[in-house]
C-alpha cells in the first residue's frame, strides 16, 4: 500500500484504500463527529502506511483552529526576548499549539506586515511586543476582528480588547534609585532612552499602559529622587540611543560633564554594556568613586570585576504570563483583558557600595 514519492497524498487516498468515504475518513483523521473506534483505528492505521499529512487549512475549516499562535518581537537577538520567547513556546506547546515568530527589527512596518501575514495564516492568537504604541491600527483591527491577542512588555494605549504583560517599571526602578539612596548617594545619574522634561516632571505620573519601558523607568528614577527631597538635576539624564556604543558615548559625557555623580543607574540591559565600559575606561574606580546599577540580570553581570548589581525582570514568569493570558483568552473570547505588571528584584553585587564621600 504505496504510493510514489512525488505524489502527494490526499485524503481521498487514504478513504478509497480504508474503504470509507471521504467525509467518514475527514472524521476519524479530525476527531470531529461520530466514527466507530474500529473505523478510527483503521483509518488511522491506512494513513500513516501512506504518509498522509493532514492539511493544515483545511482542517482548520473543520475544527474552527489551527492550533497555533503567533509572536511578533522587534529583536530576537535581545536576551529579554529570547527568554521570553522561550518559556512562551514551552507553555503553549504544554497546550498542544505550535509557534510562528517573526522578528521586525523595531521596524513598525515590518510590524504591520508580520501581523498581517500571521493573521492570513489564521492563528488562534497573537503575542505581539509593539514597536510603537502610538501605531498601532493593525493592532485594534486585529483586536476588532475577534483575535485573540496579548502585549508584552510595551502597551498600545487605543487597543481596549487585549491583555498587557510586562514588568512593573517604575517600580523596578525604584527599586535601584532607593538602593543608592539608602547607601548615601545624593547625586545619582541615570542613563535611559527616554529624554527628560523637567517642566513636565513630577506633574503628573505616567500611566503603565502608556509609556514605553524607557519612559516609565526613568520615571521611576525621578518619582524615587523627588519622595526621598532629592534634587533631579537635567545634566544627570543622559539621554542614549538603544546600543552599547551610544551608552558608552553617553556614560563618558555624563561622567566628564558631572564630576559630583557618585552613582548611575541604566535603565535597559543594553545600555547597562555600554556604561560598564564607560566606566572601567573612565579611570574612576567603581565603586569606590561611582556606583553603578544595570537592568537585567545577564550571563557577564555576576562575571566581570566588580560584579554588577541589577535589577532583575521576572523575564521567564513575563512570558509564562502573556501565554496562559493568550490561551484563556482563545478558549473564551469573552475574557475580560487585564493589565499586569510584574515585580522586579534587586540582586545586589559589588558594583554599588557607599560613595568615598558625600558629594
Amino acid at each position: 500500500m504505496t504510493r510514489p514519492a512525488q505524489q502527494s497524498v490526499t485524503i481521498v487516498d487514504v478513504a478509497k484504500a480504508a474503504g470509507v468515504s471521504k467525509s467518514t475518513a475527514g472524521r476519524a483523521l479530525t476527531g470531529a463527529g461520530e466514527v466507530s473506534a474500529r473505523t478510527r483505528e483503521k483509518v488511522a492505521r491506512v494513513a500513516a502506511e501512506l504518509g498522509y499529512r493532514p492539511n493544515g487549512v483545511a482542517r482548520s475549516m473543520i475544527t474552527g483552529n489551527t492550533e497555533t499562535v503567533g509572536v511578533v518581537i522587534p529583536d530576537m537577538s535581545n536576551r529579554f526576548f529570547s527568554a521570553a520567547l522561550q518559556s512562551i513556546a514551552r507553555t503553549v506547546r504544554q497546550h498542544g499549539y505550535e509557534l510562528l515568530v517573526s522578528s521586525t527589527d523595531g521596524e513598525p512596518t515590518l510590524e504591520r506586515r508580520s501581523v498581517e501575514v500571521l493573521a492570513t495564516k489564521r492563528v488562534d492568537g497573537l503575542i505581539v511586543a509593539p514597536v510603537s504604541g502610538a501605531d498601532a491600527y493593525h493592532l485594534r483591527q486585529l483586536a476588532e476582528s475577534g483575535t485573540a491577542l496579548v502585549l508584552l512588555d510595551r502597551p498600545a494605549p487605543k487597543i481596549t480588547g487585549s491583555s498587557f504583560v510586562s514588568v512593573n517599571n517604575i517600580e523596578a526602578s525604584r527599586l535601584a534609585v532607593n538602593h543608592l539612596i539608602g547607601l548615601g548617594h545624593r547625586h545619582i545619574g541615570i542613563i535611559s532612552e527616554a529624554r527628560y522634561d523637567a517642566a513636565s516632571a513630577g506633574k503628573a505620573d505616567p500611566a503603565p499602559t502608556v509609556d514605553r519601558p524607557s519612559t516609565l523607568r526613568l520615571a521611576g528614577y525621578v518619582r524615587a529622587m523627588t519622595d526621598a527631597g532629592l534634587t533631579v538635576r537635567s545634566e544627570h539624564v543622559a539621554h542614549s540611543a538603544y546600543s552599547s556604543t551610544a551608552s558608552y558615548a553617553a556614560a563618558r559625557r555624563l561622567l566628564q560633564a558631572t564630576p559630583r555623580v557618585t552613582a548611575i543607574y541604566c535603565t535597559d540591559n543594553v545600555l547597562s554594556v555600554g556604561a560598564f565600559a564607560a566606566l572601567q575606561d573612565s579611570g574612576r574606580r567603581c565603586p569606590q568613586e561611582v556606583s553603578l546599577i544595570g537592568f537585567d540580570d545577564h550571563e557577564w553581570a555576576p562575571l566581570v570585576r566588580p560584579r554588577l548589581t541589577v535589577v532583575a525582570q521576572p523575564t521567564e514568569v513575563i512570558g509564562v504570563t502573556a501565554a496562559e493570558d493568550l490561551l484563556a483568552a482563545i478558549a473564551d473570547p469573552t475574557r475580560e483583558p487585564a493589565t499586569r505588571l510584574l515585580p522586579a528584584r534587586l540582586i545586589t553585587r559589588d558594583s554599588t557600595a557607599p560613595p568615598s564621600h558625600l558629594g
